[in-house]
C-alpha cells in the first residue's frame, strides 16, 4: 500500500522580517564597497595630482606668488580618507544585520535596533561625507572628475537604502507575541490548505 504524504515549510514572519534585513544589508554592502573602491582610486588620482603639484612648486623658485599646492595637497587627500571612514562604516552597517539574523532563533529586537541606528547614522553623516569630499574634490581636481560624479550618484543611492532600511525597522512589527500570532494564524491556514488538498487525493483501491 504506498501513502501519499504533503510536507510543506510555514515561513514565519520572524523568517521574512530577517530575509528582509539582510536584503537590506546585502544592498549597503555592495554600494559601501562601491564607494571604497571609488575613493581608493581618487586617492592615487589625488596623489598624483599633488606630487605634480610638488614638482611645479620646487622648479619655480624664485616665484614670488605661492602657488598653495601643501594646502590643496591636505585638504584633498583628508576628504578622501574621510570618505573611506564613511565608506567602511556603510559597509558595517550592511553586515549587522546579516551576521546578528544568521539563525533563527536570533534576537529581533536587538537586530533591528541595531540595523536602525548604524543606518540613520550612515544617512545623516557619513553619506554626506562622502558627497561633500566628492563635491569639494570635483572642484579642486582638474582631470578624471567622471569618478566623483559617479561616487557621488553610489553615495545618494546609499543614502535612499539606508533611509529605507531605518524606516522599515520602524515600521516592521516589534513585539514578539505579534509575530508569535501572525505565525500561528499562517500555520492554521497551512493546515487548513493541506486538508483541503488531501481530500482530493485519489488514494489507491485496497486489493487483498
Amino acid at each position: 500500500m504506498k501513502f501519499y504524504t504533503m510536507e510543506s515549510k510555514v515561513v514565519t514572519a520572524k523568517e521574512r522580517l530577517g530575509s528582509s534585513l539582510k536584503r537590506y544589508g546585502a544592498i549597503q554592502i555592495l554600494l559601501g564597497l562601491g564607494c571604497l573602491i571609488m575613493t581608493f582610486v581618487s586617492i592615487g588620482i589625488d596623489k598624483k595630482v599633488c606630487d605634480n603639484l610638488g614638482k611645479k612648486e620646487h622648479v619655480i623658485t624664485n616665484a614670488t606668488i605661492p602657488t598653495f599646492s601643501f594646502d590643496k595637497k591636505t585638504i584633498m587627500l583628508g576628504l578622501d580618507g574621510g570618505s573611506v571612514v564613511s565608506a567602511i562604516w556603510i559597509v558595517v552597517t550592511g553586515v549587522i544585520p546579516a551576521y546578528m539574523a544568521r539563525n533563527a532563533d536570533y534576537s529581533l529586537i536587538k537586530t533591528k535596533v541595531v540595523f536602525m541606528v548604524f543606518s540613520i547614522m550612515a544617512a545623516s553623516l557619513f553619506v554626506p561625507i562622502i558627497v561633500g569630499a566628492a563635491l569639494t574634490n570635483f572642484i579642486l581636481r582638474d582631470s578624471h572628475k567622471e569618478l566623483l560624479v559617479i561616487t557621488g550618484l553610489i553615495s545618494l543611492l546609499e543614502f535612499i537604502v539606508s533611509f529605507a532600511a531605518s524606516v522599515y525597522c520602524c515600521a516592521s512589527p516589534w513585539a514578539p507575541c505579534k509575530l508569535a500570532k501572525k505565525d500561528k494564524q499562517v500555520k492554521d491556514e497551512q493546515f487548513v490548505d493541506n486538508e483541503k488538498q488531501m481530500t482530493k487525493l485519489e488514494l489507491p483501491e485496497y486489493q487483498p
